[in-house]
């Protein structure tokens, strides 16, 4: 079998997924605020953008209104209208605005502090392997990032609304074992919030 390629047009599009509901939280996850002063959502899309996603967009459902208007100009809003109905639909919504992409890198909203580093390091394994899907790993343990290539876009729309997506993608995914502890991290209540590490919201 021939070694991977680069593809010589990779154009990675980062997606932060902030549709969701924020029961635990008691407020929207995405319009939590940050030190830099970005909402949550923004400061997400802008690590996106520094690892080399264009476009970095962010996926909106669930106060959909206060979300869009807190963000910057510079970051799209993708609004999902059946993100209640499960998470596969705000993946379907990236897709369908992004059809041009090599693919998604998909962040939750509130996988907080993955370095820089490790979002560059699965971009640059996904250029040389565009037609695979990638999960990175920490020590072993499945990582809250997700890159879908481009080629599993028919598969994607084709799920059912609740389909759960580890589930859907274990089978065809390849894994990277990185060695930074934030790809574990889901930032869930007020609690987990207050008390993330500073280096957290590091700049991009």
């Amino acid at each position: 079998m021939s070694a991977p390629v680069p593809s010589p047009s990779f154009r990675p599009a980062g997606i932060v997924l902030a549709a969701g509901a924020s029961r635990r939280m008691g407020t929207p996850k995405a319009l939590l605020p940050t030190p830099s002063g970005l909402p949550l959502a923004a400061h997400q899309a802008a690590r996106l953008r520094a690892a080399g996603c264009a476009p970095a967009a962010v996926v909106i459902g669930s106060a959909a209104d206060a979300v869009r208007a807190a963000l910057p100009p510079t970051i799209p809003a993708i609004e999902n209208p059946r993100w209640a109905e499960g998470r596969a639909t705000s993946l379907q919504a990236a897709a369908a605005a992004c059809p041009d992409a090599a693919g998604w890198l998909f962040l939750p909203v509130d996988a907080i502090g993955i370095r820089l580093e490790t979002l560059q390091t699965l971009l640059a394994t996904a250029r040389w392997n565009p037609g695979v899907p990638w999960r990175p790993l920490h020590r072993g343990q499945k990582g809250n990032l997700l890159w879908i290539p481009r080629l599993l876009a028919p598969a994607l729309a084709a799920l059912p609304p609740d389909a759960r997506i580890d589930d859907w993608v274990a089978p065809l995914a390849s894994s990277l074992d990185l060695d930074d502890p934030a790809l574990l991290r889901n930032a869930n209540t007020p609690a987990d919030y207050a008390a993330l590490p500073p280096d957290a919201f590091a700049a991009p």
